[in-house]
């Protein structure tokens, strides 16, 4: 694992200096891509390092592309940034989350010569310019409570406890740990417990001590999984479920995988796919499909969001509980599940 995480570090980094260099044959001419994080750090082992390895990725498939990356720590940061990719002269825009919303917008609708992506936020009305990628995250945090309350019964039987660590209170952190809760709920109606579900919301997705004083509340409380879905500040809430010895879910992407520190309490992940997202609208750029003015939707049916392998709990996780998950998915797909978002 540690060499896994520095290959991908090497990997990062060399792509970073060198930003990439491959021309398209047919025009002899670079499309220019200019992704701004969302507020937070690019190296946050969830959303804005995905949406990078997304680009990254699209570069290494097609070539053709000058790829840049800025992160952006603050919301002043995050609007000089979109105003310094409009002054470069970039074809593509991509930004990230609720932050950049309004931003980004006004930055489309005062430069129409540009494509603007914007993921994780829609508007009812978009210019022919910009295209907006949404999640049904939903769908995946609804099994992940489910999961959570059974861990919780085992752990502790007589009162049995999971709690969250959430981002700021927008409605893309809501639609987590609504759904969250929900799944919670299913599990007491399927099998007749009382799992109780408490949580906090942060102020920041970028402050990892609040993350950690935020779970060791939660915890001192009697929680005894923590559902983080905050960006950094969730990755101290992680750290501290460990140093705990609890168990904890992650999010936005596989963080067994991409946070290796915790991996041996992580019961799964709710993910986000957002470099598959990331990756397949560049790719639709590249061949002259951009959907500009329209909404896109990633959900369970293709792959866009999911739950992580079970990985070091696999052996643990009893069959009927995994087959229950599975029929879980399959009913949200059909829509005979409702996820209560």
């Amino acid at each position: 694992m540690k060499t896994q995480t520095f290959l991908l570090t090497v990997t990062l980094c060399i792509l970073i200096i060198f930003n990439t260099a491959c021309v398209k044959e047919e025009t002899g001419q670079k499309i220019k891509i200019g992704l701004v994080t969302g507020t937070g750090l690019l190296n946050d082992k969830g959303f804005n390092q995905q949406a990078y390895e997304g680009m990254l990725l699209a570069d290494s498939r097609v070539g053709g592309l000058e790829c840049e990356v800025m992160e952006s720590t603050t919301n002043e940061q995050l609007v000089a940034n979109i105003d310094y990719f409009v002054k470069r002269g970039m074809d593509v825009i991509i930004t990230l989350g609720f932050d950049a919303a309004e931003p980004t917008m006004k930055a489309a609708k005062d430069n129409p010569a540009i494509k603007f992506l914007l993921f994780d936020y829609s508007f009812p009305y978009l210019p022919g310019n910009m295209a907006t990628v949404v999640f049904q995250i939903d769908e995946a945090s609804f099994p992940c409570g489910f999961l959570a309350a059974w861990w919780a019964t085992i752990r502790n039987p007589a009162k049995p406890s999971v709690g969250y660590v959430a981002g700021p209170d927008i409605p893309t952190i809501r639609q987590f740990t609504t759904s969250f809760i929900s799944g919670v709920n299913y599990y007491n109606l399927q099998y007749g417990k009382s799992v109780s579900v408490s949580g906090a919301n942060s102020q920041s997705f970028a402050d990892a001590q609040e993350g950690s004083r935020l779970a060791e509340n939660l915890i001192n409380k009697g929680a005894d999984v923590i559902f983080a879905c905050a960006g950094e500040t969730g990755n101290g809430a992680l750290s501290k479920a460990k140093s705990a010895n609890k168990t904890a879910i992650g999010v936005d992407t596989d963080q067994y995988l991409s946070f290796p520190q915790v991996s041996s309490i992580l019961l799964t992940s709710c993910m986000k796919r957002l470099d598959e997202a990331v990756y397949s609208e560049i790719i639709s750029i590249t061949e002259g499909t951009f959907r500009g003015g329209q909404t896109l939707t990633y959900n369970l049916k293709n792959n866009g969001v999911d739950i992580a392998p079970y990985h070091d709990f696999e052996q643990f996780v009893p069959a009927e509980i995994k087959q229950a998950i599975l029929s879980i998915k399959q009913g949200i797909m059909q829509g005979t599940i409702k996820t209560g978002w």
